[in-house]
């Protein structure tokens, strides 16, 4: 037998997710580029909506991990 294929260990297999899910992030960013106005208080800017998303996610995370942090 001289297949000589790439075997799927841990490491490329973190390595296909990664390039899928980056693939993923990528298209979302694409069509989700359009500008959207954000209110705080009495301040107001336009970013891409994507990044509002991905900005709020962000922060979603840091008070999980903060709250679990505590326990």
């Amino acid at each position: 037998d001289s297949y000589s294929g790439m075997k799927l260990t841990k490491s490329n297999l973190r390595l296909i997710l990664g390039a899928v899910l980056l693939t993923l992030l990528i298209v979302a960013a694409i069509q989700n580029s359009s500008q959207v106005t954000l209110s705080f208080v009495v301040v107001h800017f336009q970013l891409p909506l994507f990044l509002v998303i991905l900005i709020s996610a962000l922060i979603g995370f840091g008070i999980g991990r903060l709250l679990r942090a505590r326990r």
